[in-house]
């Protein structure tokens, strides 16, 4: 999904962004911490996939 440039805002100022545009605060949420995400992956190449599978799979491990 495209990048919405939300990374900048900080995690607390989230809900009172939801609420201004009136959106769904989870959905603002993912939508931040993808952002994040996307920021310290940028520029890593190819190897971003395999450390972003590496992540996936250790939350899926850790969150059972």
């Amino acid at each position: 999904f495209p990048s919405h440039d939300i990374g900048q805002a900080k995690r607390s100022q989230v809900p009172q962004l939801a609420k201004y545009f009136h959106v769904d605060e989870d959905e603002l949420l993912i939508l931040w911490l993808a952002d994040r995400i996307l920021d310290a992956v940028e520029g890593e190449g190819e190897i971003k996939f395999k450390a972003i599978e590496v992540a996936k799979c250790e939350l899926a491990r850790t969150d059972l």
